[in-house]
């Protein structure tokens, strides 16, 4: 029994000693604690808003460097596959451009054998023939011409087209023809085609044969019997008088086996 009584007398006296204490604590004191109490608390969540703000800024700046490492991502890609296809267009251009070689090769191997034959002919092309060619005779006479193979083709092109038009049709042209005393004297010149040529002056006697010579420029020949029958001739042609048989004399020639006359 004195035993427990003194177990009982100990916590009785604990708990007068803790309210001695407490009763002891002053009042500016207490402020005191409560000022920092509240002043850490304050801190505290201050922090916990800043780290929140930091942490949504740290989010967002994620975000954006995610979304530019996806565009760089796909530019890259994007790079990788277009230098793919610079590759593929360069072969394929280096390709075109080595058969454009090759094919530019060839033509002017053959304009090279062309030329000199379109040399000949158009020497013995007709006079108003040649003077619409002017342009183009004398640049496939041109040393430089077998350089631009494209533009030799293009004239010879062009030359073959107009003299076969005019072989298929008549042409009336004025030209000069010198007479036996020095004179000259302008004559028309009805041109049958590239075979055969006949003119005469407006009056007189004056009158004549041409025809292509195997030497280049047309040859000529006067004959005064027809001067009459060529002005009439012309006349109809240029439909001044009503259409009518007209003689006129035509030579034929025969080619032989190389094609000369």
């Amino acid at each position: 029994m004195t035993l427990i009584s003194l177990l009982a007398v100990m916590p009785c006296h604990a708990q007068q000693k803790t309210a001695d204490t407490e009763q002891k604590v002053e009042p500016s004191a207490a402020r005191e604690l409560i000022r920092q109490w509240i002043q850490t608390e304050r801190a505290i969540s201050e922090e916990k808003t800043s780290w929140q703000v930091e942490k949504q800024q740290m989010q967002d700046l994620l975000k954006i460097y995610k979304a530019e490492l996806a565009l760089l991502s796909e530019e890259l890609d994007t790079t990788g596959g277009a230098a793919e296809l610079i590759d593929a267009n360069k072969e394929k251009l280096e390709g075109d451009l080595a058969q454009y070689r090759e094919a530019k090769r060839i033509l002017r191997s053959s304009m090279a054998r062309l030329v000199p034959r379109m040399q000949v002919l158009a020497e013995r092309l007709p006079v108003p023939l040649k003077e619409v060619l002017t342009k183009d005779i004398d640049f496939i006479n041109m040393k430089e011409a077998l350089d631009e193979p494209r533009e030799v083709l293009k004239s010879i092109i062009a030359i073959l087209n107009a003299a076969g038009n005019f072989n298929r049709s008549m042409t009336l042209a004025e030209e000069t023809r010198s007479l036996a005393n020095g004179k000259k004297m302008t004559v028309n010149v009805l041109y049958l085609g590239l075979c055969r040529a006949y003119y005469a002056a407006d009056q007189g006697s004056l009158a004549g044969i041409g025809q292509p010579s195997p030497q280049g420029a047309w040859s000529w020949s006067e004959d005064e019997a027809i001067a009459d029958q060529v002005r009439k001739t012309i006349a109809v042609y240029r439909k001044s008088e009503q259409p009518q048989i007209v003689d006129l004399p035509v030579q034929l020639q025969m080619a032989n086996e190389k094609g000369e006359q």
